[in-house]
């Protein structure tokens, strides 16, 4: 695999991997999960080093949107288009979905946005097991924030292969800062990823910055960075500070892809949980590690691939993986961002009005 290995797809051929059997939700009885956790239990002791690989369905309860489940964001799409056709097939996929979408609605938290989210009982429980030595790493396709939330620190215990909506990294030196603020600025091209003058080393964008395209270039993954669009890239060197945000058909970001690689590949044990495994350009991690295990509660591509296969909700696993290991879940913790800036500072660089005001409410709960 190379490093610049892309998120290649469209919005509409993601919301077109969505289907009415992918989407329905299923169940382990009782008996066959409690079973199931057993033997995760015994697969966790023996491990010398165990990973959680996690996608958009351990923050699900926490509120925050998922992308594949009955109500998630490419479902909703999916539906969208699928009110536009008039084929029998469509609206007989039409009506299953929407009756999935209900059934999830009657159970389903209150939606918030990620900014106000807070991390869950399945977040802090691996939190809890990284403590106790029982795990020893997080990867995860969120962008949310949450783990940084729950007290997992980035790089020595957690790599965002997607990005963080917190961090601005120095494209220079590589340095992160930890922001209270949603770093990524409204408005921008949608592969342009400038924030500003890195604080470490001094790297700023170029005079040729403008914020707009250059006229007649190619952008994301297919163009040649700044040097050819005057576009801050995930990818470009020594342009000042950027998000780590990654979008559709942009590169990942060295440092994410390598940290991952390094993890899984050193792995005795990766549990996967609350992703439906249909980015393929990263599924591949997981199962670097001796030993896989898949929790979700849609299928995967790789359900018959794994060594152990539970359909529960996250939450619901864990609960059953600290009950049987007699631990106590730590507290969410009072999260305290390491590079802060001031809210005056925020105005003046023109952050959306949304993040200034969520910087103001966690400054409010300190």
């Amino acid at each position: 695999y190379s490093f610049c290995t892309l998120l290649l797809h469209t919005q509409a051929h993601m919301a077109s991997t969505v289907d009415a059997k992918r989407v329905k939700e299923r169940y382990d009885t009782e008996e066959d999960l409690s079973m199931k956790l057993d033997a995760l239990v015994q697969m966790m002791k023996e491990s010398k080093y165990t990973v959680f690989y996690t996608g958009a369905g351990v923050s699900t309860s926490a509120g925050v949107s998922d992308y594949r489940g009955p109500s998630g964001s490419w479902t909703k799409r999916r539906i969208a288009a699928l009110k536009l056709s008039s084929k029998k097939e469509d609206q007989e996929e039409l009506a299953k979905l929407l009756k999935e979408m209900d059934n999830e609605k009657a159970k389903a938290p209150k939606k918030v946005s990620s900014l106000d989210a807070m991390p869950t009982y399945c977040h802090m429980s691996m939190v809890t097991l990284i403590r106790a030595g029982l795990a020893h790493y997080v990867i995860t396709t969120n962008l949310d924030g949450l783990f940084r939330k729950a007290g997992v620190r980035q790089h020595d215990e957690l790599c965002c292969l997607h990005g963080d909506i917190y961090v601005e990294r120095c494209t220079a030196c590589g340095t992160d800062f930890e922001r209270n603020y949603h770093v990524r600025a409204a408005g921008i091209n949608v592969h342009d990823h400038h924030v500003g003058t890195c604080e470490a080393c001094n790297s700023k964008v170029p005079k040729e910055y403008t914020g707009k395209k250059k006229s007649g270039s190619v952008t994301g993954a297919d163009g040649k960075g700044f040097a050819s669009n005057h576009l801050v890239g995930t990818q470009d060197t020594n342009v000042g500070t950027k998000d780590t945000h990654i979008n559709f058909g942009e590169c990942l970001d060295d440092i994410d892809w390598n940290e991952a690689q390094e993890h899984c590949g050193k792995a005795d044990l990766c549990i996967v949980m609350g992703t439906s495994m249909s980015l393929r350009h990263i599924t591949h991690f997981p199962f670097m590690a001796k030993k896989t295990v898949i929790v979700n509660l849609q299928a995967t591509p790789d359900d018959k691939k794994c060594h152990l296969r539970l359909w529960a909700t996250c939450d619901d696993v864990m609960q059953g993986v600290m009950d049987r290991l007699s631990l106590k879940v730590l507290p969410v913790p009072v999260w305290k961002p390491m590079h802060p800036l001031p809210i005056s500072t925020l105005v003046k660089r023109g952050v959306d009005e949304r993040y200034i005001e969520a910087a103001k409410r966690l400054e409010a709960h300190k």
